[in-house]
């Protein structure tokens, strides 16, 4: 199984240490404990990057199964969440092959509300209905930068993280999350031309 926990400079405490130490002692009910805490969180990422939801929960399903059989080797050297993460990307990255899947796609369109809750991009998106217009925007944005968005502002992950996820330099991050957001303000102006 790839590597998956690599160090992260100034790591804070990860708040799932007590959950990790019950993985690794085949606590009972730990593996479902880590399932109902993050199983949102992995299928918002699958239903960002595949067609459909039946394929997401075969990724989000696959994931789990991955992350049973890696847990002991899990060494705390990054936040549990990064470290989903990445397997989850791995995951879904080997489902959209087998799929022979076009990289470019998105579809939120069957992500549940409640899985992507977040606080607005901007302050000019303010509303329910904008964040959700962005979502659907999402789709428009290449990969690059739409998985930076998403871990940044739908799963609340920090720039340090996001960097070690997706194994890019810290400002090509906010390089491609800040040419992403550019995008999507373009496109919610574009949308708001077209109702006056």
């Amino acid at each position: 199984m790839p590597q998956y926990d690599t160090p992260m400079p100034g790591k804070k405490p990860d708040p799932d240490a007590e959950l990790i130490a019950e993985l690794q002692n085949d606590q009972p009910g730990a593996f479902e404990k880590l399932f109902h805490r993050y199983w949102r969180m992995i299928m918002a990422l699958a239903l960002s990057h595949l067609d459909n939801t039946a394929d997401a929960e075969d990724a989000a399903i696959e994931t789990f199964a991955d992350i049973a059989r890696g847990i002991k080797k899990f060494r705390g050297e990054s936040r549990l969440s990064t470290w989903l993460v990445r397997i989850a990307l791995n995951r879904i990255s080997k489902h959209r092959r087998q799929q022979n899947r076009n990289l470019n796609t998105i579809s939120l369109d069957d992500c549940p509300e409640h899985a992507l809750t977040t606080p607005p991009l901007e302050t000019e998106f303010n509303t329910r209905t904008e964040i959700a217009k962005i979502h659907q925007d999402l789709k428009r944005l290449p990969r690059s930068q739409r998985e930076p968005i998403i871990l940044r502002h739908i799963l609340g992950f920090t720039p340090d993280e996001i960097s070690l996820t997706l194994k890019i330099p810290k400002p090509v991050v906010a390089m491609r999350i800040n040419r992403g957001i550019k995008r999507l303000r373009q496109l919610h102006h574009q949308r708001r031309g077209r109702k006056k």
